[in-house]
């Protein structure tokens, strides 16, 4: 699914809408007039029916869509997956987008097809009151289903398909973002219970067995259905939505905003599309190197069935939402992990209400795919018009090859042993996998040796013996001496499923853990892989040095260095020398161990007392060893880094410089073109070591390079060198680049000093827009250097405009009365929470953008001026916050309430952070880190502030977005234009076919058919529906004195033309309707505004008003506070001369 915040992406509200009773004649709400979606360019149109649905689908040759249910007897689906009988359990939901738990009216639903016709004939309610149910699983004696902040566990005790039994198995999931709820259960290989959880929804849950507490938000969870144990399997990704697995029993995901398609593996810590990372994270990536339409995924399935031709199975099918289509990938082995290839898409369905949320294979062997069916795809469009989604619709389709068979009826609970390990050979993945189920819920003495055979038959295909494999897994602990024959086995995905077998069920047979200890130098990687994640869990096993020896041998392999990180890192704070002798025994020579050593350098030196003479043999090795120059590199950097941050101080500084002087002396010696000589001269000059610093200060002064002499600057200010100061300012004075200054204004920072702050006061006029905000955010990092600032902007010496909205937040939060004033008598008045006037101006900025050509060529240097500073986009910018090149700018829409109403909806990842320092400076950003060691924040400018968390008074979360509101403050109307030219451009203006995103430019026309009459106006009038025009029908006018505008025109002298519309009022004091007018320029008309048929506004809208050709009315709709109201609004004729009425804006706001 999809998802962002303050910049964020539209992320998709996989779960929707209805009662608990019937819906088949009722509507809920009434009718809301159609407005432009998220990531569409026009409203939707009408929904189709079923049948017209499937007719516009297209398939590949020799398939054909079916409907297998519809509306009125299912609606709004969430979630499905099939029982042992064939029938369709699906959840579906009224509730969304309530955050709020308690009971709701959202259901479970029983499907079946009672005559065999392929279509859906019998509908039963399992379960209600349930409150956005966004997973469900069928096993073990009842139904799981996630009800956040639930998991439930449902049982009908009596036979009568009702829910009788209700029992929480684990709570804490959050509800703060309620389209990445916890989702997809779906059984795992090995018996678990898996699931989902999304990046911007925090979730705090206790594991009832162990009572361990797991605080988590993006991530791959798992419950053990004997004993109710949770625990994570892998995190990561973004907003998540589907699970699925291959022959090999490997877990594939499929993912919104970055990269589509992820391969999780145990313990595996992946790309997260925000929020900071746990400290000393090695992040694994996707195994995507390409890109479909769009990027708004939910479901994926593999695709494993007799009943399509071969060129059609062993393949990713995974919905696609933004591009109303099903996906397909290719899976191909690399090493322990795969990559993917892109096949054609295999559905398209040419309508832009199809959803596909869940794709799974049917009894019938045919691909079933679960269509949510709704006007709006984003959660912006939700939380924006909750009564807009459609509660009536949702569909169930399958799409079949030919005339291939029906499923006929079938009971699986009810066959026998010995049937069930037939149906592990099925040429249909569905009924291995519910056969495997069940065997492992019976774990009968004999049927657990029959599976051993089937295992150990090295004549059956591996598909087949590994399910029942994992059909013993789940059942219970392994035989000691068929899991010895297991480990031995000629097949590497068997002997990879003994190992993991061993760790997940904590092995204590001592033979047995040798032979996985043998393992560790198995030919295949995923094998060692294994033993490499079990040698965590098995005692007997010697940890370090196993993982060291299957480290030693990947290679290059993208996934087994970062997996062995993640189980390798926290054992080096008391182990330490352990490692230390796996890296002197297996080491010397291999690339691999060496490039790690600097992240483990890194790892120990965090600890309270850190083993400095394990990093100094480190230090050591790295700058002598042929060939490790660059982790020579990055080792003495690192160690730089945390001096410069002070987390080495004191007497563990005065370690560490002694027990590497003499290495990084000898390394400093060589020429200033070695790739160690620079670091280590910046590493001893930090450590004030010998002569160094010295030789810092001629490089700070005479280098050709000036990232070097600003590295050699940082090192003097880390070092208390009095010549830092003279050094940095002549970097400032000298910079060639913006980028140089920066770096140079952060130094000045960095001393902290009255003279400091007096230079960077000084220069601040005279430097370029790139540069300015840089120098303001170190000058409201303290109170002394804030009130000068705002002094100068007193003596109008500067704009106010230099300093943004956080800033000013910043300096409140400083604490000092006379800041305070100062601040107010000359900044204004600092808002604590988001301004809800700047719906206002994000309508000012759509007629900017749809009536001024601006530059899109200037619009990009504007952008790296002042959006860059934070944003990537194109491969260029900053990244504090999100790339914007595919984030947040899936509609004009979008990208408009992203600028310039930044904290309307925004994650907790992209909340700003401010953390005050006990000496009493403030710094404020996005927490890259949290640890107990440090906190690092991305600020502005691209730079990482770290933090000793010694040095910590308090740190606060802010509700707001660390983007500010104001940008419109900081850059001239000229240049707005060329901004928004260059970020409404799908594509760099340089590239041939850059076209303006969806909705930024307006299919101007004119037309008397009525029927076309909402077509054109709803473009620029969303919230609205022509319901009379009179001469010359409608038009669509792309710039009517300054604006765009729709026309209209009375009927007649007495019959006036008519806008209408039906709004929910906002609950708020005093909610407002605005509306944007204006007359012909030989003309004037009388305007009147009807709410529920009461006249609340009339006034003569005429020619030549003294101000502008166009009235901003803004009227109060207090007394119909939190009504759904309808509203009209009437073109009525004056003098009978040109009474041509202009529309330009018409909306309801809060305030």
């Amino acid at each position: 699914m999809s998802g962002t915040r303050s910049s964020s992406v539209c992320v998709l509200v996989l779960i929707c809408l209805f009662p608990a009773g019937p819906l088949h004649a009722t509507k809920l709400f009434a009718q809301k007039e159609e407005q432009i979606p998220h990531n569409q360019s026009k409203p939707p149109g009408p929904a189709l029916t079923p049948q017209q649905a499937i007719q516009k689908m297209q398939v590949p040759d020799g398939f054909h869509v079916e409907v297998v249910a519809s509306e009125p007897d299912i609606v709004n689906p969430v979630a499905m997956t099939f029982d042992e009988r064939g029938r369709v359990w699906v959840t579906e939901s009224l509730e969304y987008p309530r955050s709020s738990p308690g009971e709701g009216r959202d259901r479970v639903r029983i499907l079946e097809d009672t005559n065999g016709d392929g279509r859906m004939d019998k509908f039963t309610v399992f379960a209600d009151g349930l409150n956005i149910p966004s997973g469900i699983a069928v096993g073990y004696g009842g139904v799981w289903v996630a009800n956040a902040p639930d998991l439930l566990f449902l049982q009908d005790t009596d036979g009568d398909d009702k829910a009788d039994t209700s029992e929480v198995v684990v709570t804490g999931f959050g509800r703060f973002d309620t389209h990445e709820l916890p989702n997809s259960l779906t059984w795992g290989p090995d018996g678990w219970l898996y699931g989902l959880n999304g990046v911007f929804n925090r979730s705090v849950v206790q594991d009832p067995v162990t009572g361990r507490t797991f605080d988590f938000t993006c991530a791959l969870f798992r419950i053990n259905p004997r004993t109710r144990q949770f625990e994570l399997f892998a995190e990561g990704t973004s907003n998540p939505w589907g699970v699925a697995w291959n022959p090999s029993g490997e877990a594939f995901v499929s993912a919104c905003v970055i990269d589509h398609l992820w391969h999780l593996t145990e313990t595996g810590y992946y790309h997260r599309q925000g929020g900071p990372y746990p400290p000393f994270t090695w992040k694994a990536e996707s195994i995507v190197s390409h890109k479909h339409q769009k990027a708004a995924y939910c479901g994926i399935h593999y695709f494993d069935s007799d009943a399509y031709p071969p060129e059609y199975r062993d393949r990713l099918m995974m919905g696609n939402i933004h591009g109303n289509c099903i996906n397909v990938d290719v899976l191909q082995d690399r090493d322990s992990t795969y990559i993917v290839t892109p096949a054609d898409d295999f559905l398209t369905a040419n309508d832009v209400w199809f959803m596909p949320v869940v794709q799974k294979t049917g009894p019938d062997g045919c691909l079933w795919v679960l269509d949510w069916y709704d006007r709006y795809h984003c959660y912006q469009d939700a939380r924006r018009d909750p009564e807009g989604i459609d509660r009536l619709k949702g569909r169930l389709y399958r799409v079949r090859y030919g005339d291939s068979p029906r499923a006929g009826r079938f009971d699986l609970s009810k066959e026998s042993d010995e049937q069930l390990i037939r149906r592990l050979s099925s040429p249909n993945v569905l009924f291995r996998d519910l056969a495997q189920r069940l065997l492992s819920e019976r774990a009968t003495p004999e049927s657990r040796r029959q599976l051993q055979s089937l295992v150990l038959e090295d004549q059956t295909q591996i598909r087949f013996r590994l399910h029942a494999l994992w059909a013993l897994i789940g059942g219970g602990p392994l035989d000691s001496s068929f899991h010895a024959r297991l480990l031995t086995s000629s097949d590497p995905d068997l002997r990879a499923w003994g190992v993991r077998a061993a760790g997940n069920q904590h092995l204590e047979d001592a033979e047995l853990i040798r032979q996985i200890i043998a393992l560790q130098n198995d030919p295949h990687p995923r094998v060692r892989l294994q033993v490499a994640i079990a040698a965590n869990k098995l005692d007997g096993v010697p940890t370090i040095p196993v993982m060291m020896n299957v480290l030693a041998q990947s290679g290059n392999d993208p996934l087994v260095p970062r997996i062995v990180w993640q189980n390798l890192h926290p054992l080096l704070e008391k182990h330490s020398n352990e490692f230390s002798r796996a890296v002197a025994r297996i080491g010397q020579n291999n690339s691999v161990i060496t490039e790690l050593l600097p992240r483990a350098a890194d790892r120990i030196l965090s600890v309270e007392k850190p083993d400095t003479r394990t990093v100094a043999r480190f230090v050591d090795l790295l700058l002598r060893q042929p060939g490790a120059e660059d982790a020579g590199k990055r080792c003495l950097r690192l160690l730089a880094e945390r001096i410069q941050s002070g987390e080495i101080r004191g007497a563990v500084r005065d370690e560490v410089s002694q027990a590497i002087r003499s290495s990084v002396l000898q390394a400093a010696t060589h020429d200033t073109d070695h790739p160690l000589a620079l670091a280590a001269v910046e590493l001893g000059a930090a450590l004030g070591i010998d002569s160094l610093p010295d030789l810092a200060a001629e490089l700070a002064s005479a280098a050709e390079d000036s990232v070097t002499r600003a590295s050699m600057v940082n090192a003097l200010i880390s070092g208390g060198d009095a010549r830092s100061f003279d050094l940095a300012v002549a970097l400032l004075d000298q910079a060639a680049t913006p980028a140089d200054a920066r770096r140079a204004v952060q130094m000045l920072g960095r001393l902290d000093t009255d003279r400091a702050s007096s230079v960077l006061l000084d220069r601040l006029p005279r430097l370029s827009g790139e540069v300015q905000p840089a120098v303001v955010e170190t000058l409201t990092d303290r109170v002394d250097s804030s009130r000068q600032l705002l002094k100068q902007i007193a003596a109008k010496q500067m704009s106010p405009s230099v300093i943004n909205a956080n800033q000013a937040r910043k300096m409140l939060q400083l604490g000092n009365d006379e800041l305070n004033q100062l601040l107010k008598d000359h900044w204004g008045i600092v808002r604590s929470d988001r301004d809800p006037g700047r719906a206002r101006l994000i309508s000012q900025m759509r007629n900017l953008a749809r009536t001024q050509q601006g530059d899109p060529v200037a619009g990009q240097a504007v952008f790296k001026r002042v959006c860059g500073q934070c944003h990537r986009i194109y491969g260029e910018g900053a990244e504090v916050g999100p790339d914007i090149t595919r984030n947040g700018r899936a509609s004009f829409e979008q990208l408009l309430s992203n600028m310039f109403d930044p904290s309307l909806v925004i994650g907790a990842a992209y909340q700003a952070s401010t953390v005050l320092t006990t000496d009493g400076r403030i710094v404020t950003g996005l927490v890259a880190e949290d640890s107990p060691q440090r906190i690092v924040l991305k600020v502005q400018g691209d730079k990482q502030e770290v933090i000793a968390r010694r040095d910590i008074d308090e740190v606060v979360r802010s509700p707001l977005s660390l983007m500010p509101e104001g940008l419109e403050k900081q850059i001239t109307p000229s240049e707005m234009a060329d901004l928004l030219a260059f970020v409404t451009l799908d594509r760099p203006p340089q590239h041939p076919d850059a076209a303006p995103l969806p909705g930024v430019r307006l299919e101007t026309a004119e037309s008397m058919d009525a029927t076309k009459f909402n077509q054109l106006s709803q473009q620029l009038l969303p919230t609205l529906q022509v319901q009379k025009s009179g001469e010359r029908g409608v038009a669509l006018i792309e710039n009517h004195r300054g604006r765009p505008a729709v026309r209209i025109h009375p009927v007649s002298r007495r019959e006036a033309g008519v806008l209408a519309g039906t709004f929910t009022i906002p609950s708020t004091k005093k909610p407002v309707l605005l509306i944007s007018v204006a007359s012909h320029e030989q003309g004037d008309w009388q305007l009147q505004v009807r709410v529920n048929g009461k006249t609340i506004h009339e006034s003569l809208i005429v020619r030549n008003p003294d101000s502008s050709p166009w009235q901003d009315l803004e009227l109060s709709l207090a007394d119909y506070s939190g009504q759904q109201v309808r509203i009209e609004l009437l073109n009525s004729a004056n003098d009978w001369s040109n009474e041509f009425s202009y529309w330009n804006n018409v909306e309801v706001l809060p305030e």
